[in-house]
């Protein structure tokens, strides 16, 4: 790939997983870090962003409160400092915070728009479409809380960390991913199930890969676009301003003393900024040049077969002949197992070498309980209706996505059934451990154990062992899935580890003979009458 390739088109998803790794190695490192810095026991943790992100609307809400002399309680509580100032206390859902790879990920998408000379504002939702992503946000955040975080969490991270709460989830992810796309399909939106589209392929693409492109259509001039944009920008602004300003009312009291805003240089440092946020931002990068994710990834696990042997059926469901041979071709799932195998690479040299443990924590949320399943389902529906997980969403508010800054209000709504019955939803979850520990630390209906590896030995060198040969089971995972995926388009493994999706589906085409290529059927186009396009 020559330079100019390079930053202006587009990746493949094993560049990108490459990419995503080297993102999630940087965060722990940073935890690393830091925890050996201020003298605790240091340990491995993978880039996580929805407590940041409830931080972060707690912060929108005192800043707003802050303006216009409010004492709203939406996503935490207020106290009394010594001085007898109301400010918010650490008793509630939420204090004020930042989530620097949250804001990295949005100046990751944002670079790649101005790499490739494109920003995707360009790109048209119908009114139903733009419901339907504002209700997928709110479903998927609301997933996020009580599933104890995002598709981030459990598939980007606890399958190389081998969380049992994390397989759990990703079973139920699956299902409502599945219940997603088939509710996508009824309402007549499989055609904005797409891969990270640029405009020069849609405009010369047939009419059933055409729905987010309508001539004429001026972005500049639609309101709903201003609107959830604004929000967006307001909800950084009060973000940085906490981190940056040292505003003592957008701190919090902790043990009756004031707290430094969360995350900020004064309550971290600026080493643990500085290399969250660059983890962020190449996250975003890998994300934003290739479409990488988490809800297709499991998408294309489930549905590779049977769109192979049954094109015709999902081309007559609207679904675009490219989403068919980006799932056919298993590229997403294959991207995210690259990331995996070079995370567990990192995590056993970090382990063996240095003693640092990828143990997960003691928390409630650290175990396995009905709210995963309940949660991981809510979370696969969310994604996929949205078109893009929590990550995803970063980095396609970044580019411009309509879709995703209207799902972005979504999500500020999601979280609202957990920070104002925290204690219902909290009572749940802690009658409910199946792995882990209660509350007051009794083992859960199963075990009290909460990584696979520990439930087979307690010796960390028979650990160890357990996850490497993980990583191997991986490894020939990886194999097979570009061998099958090779297969399942006509192409060579070669093509899927350095194409991108577009190049992939030209190679098709500019292939294909009678139908067929390679002795299989090449995805026909969207019959006309199986696309309608929404003013």
């Amino acid at each position: 790939m020559s330079k100019k390739s390079l930053f202006k088109s587009q990746w493949s998803y094993v560049y990108a997983g490459v990419l995503f790794a080297v993102a999630q190695i940087i965060y722990m490192i940073a935890i690393w870090m830091y925890k050996s810095g201020v003298g605790k026991t240091p340990n491995l943790m993978h880039i996580s962003v929805t407590t940041d992100l409830g931080r972060m609307f707690r912060g929108l809400e005192v800043f707003i409160n802050r303006i216009f002399g409010f004492y709203s309680e939406l996503y935490g509580q207020y106290g009394v400092d010594a001085a007898g100032r109301i400010i918010t206390d650490n008793g509630g859902v939420f204090t004020p915070g930042i989530g620097w790879p949250i804001v990295g990920m949005i100046i990751g998408g944002w670079l790649t728009t101005l790499w490739e000379g494109e920003t995707r504002a360009w790109a048209h939702y119908s009114k139903k479409a733009l419901i339907v992503s504002f209700i997928g946000g709110a479903f998927f955040s609301y997933g996020t809380r009580i599933a104890g975080g995002c598709t981030l969490t459990h598939l980007m991270g606890g399958i190389p960390f081998m969380g049992i709460r994390s397989f759990g989830s990703i079973i139920f992810m699956a299902l409502g991913g599945a219940t997603g796309f088939m509710v996508m399909e009824k309402l007549g939106l499989a055609n904005y199930f797409k891969h990270q589209e640029t405009k020069e392929y849609v405009m010369n693409a047939d009419p059933g890969e055409q729905a987010t492109y309508v001539p004429g259509y001026n972005w500049k001039k639609n309101p709903t676009f201003w609107i959830s944009l604004a929000f967006t920008a307001i909800f950084l602004i009060a973000a940085l301003y906490g981190a940056l300003s040292g505003d003592e009312y957008m701190q919090n009291i902790k043990g009756g003393q004031l707290a430094a805003f969360g995350k900020s240089v004064a309550d971290k440092s600026g080493l643990f900024v500085f290399m969250t946020l660059l983890s962020g931002v190449i996250a975003g990068v890998a994300l934003s040049k290739s479409g990488y994710g988490t809800e297709c990834s499991l998408v294309s696990l489930e549905t590779a077969g049977s769109m192979t042997a049954n094109d015709e059926k999902y081309a007559k469901m609207g679904v675009p002949k490219i989403t068919r041979t980006l799932m056919r071709s298993y590229v997403p799932i294959i991207g995210v197992v690259t990331t995996w195998v070079i995370m567990l690479g990192f995590i056993l040299l970090a382990w063996t070498f240095f003693g640092v443990s990828p143990k997960l924590g003691t928390g409630l949320k650290s175990g396995l309980t009905a709210g995963n399943f309940l949660g991981g389902f809510s979370l696969g529906l969310g994604a996929v209706t949205l078109v893009g997980c929590e990550i995803r969403s970063y980095m396609r508010i970044g580019m411009g996505y309509l879709n995703t800054l209207v799902g972005f209000v979504g999500f500020a709504f999601g979280y609202l059934p957990y920070t104002l019955f925290p204690k219902a939803h909290h009572h749940f979850l802690n009658a409910t451990v199946l792995f882990g520990t209660h509350d007051d630390k009794t083992p859960g209906l199963i075990s009290d154990k909460r990584e696979i590896y520990s439930l087979f030995t307690d010796n960390e060198n028979g650990q160890r062992i357990i996850m490497f040969i993980w990583m191997l089971i991986l490894i020939f995972f990886l194999r097979y899935l570009l061998k099958k995926g090779a297969q399942n388009i006509g192409l060579k493994p070669v093509h899927l580890v350095h194409l991108n999706t577009e190049d992939i589906q030209a190679e098709i085409d500019a292939n294909t003979v009678d139908g067929k290529i390679a002795g299989v059927d090449a995805p026909m186009p969207v019959p006309e009458g199986h696309y309608v396009r929404e003013a």
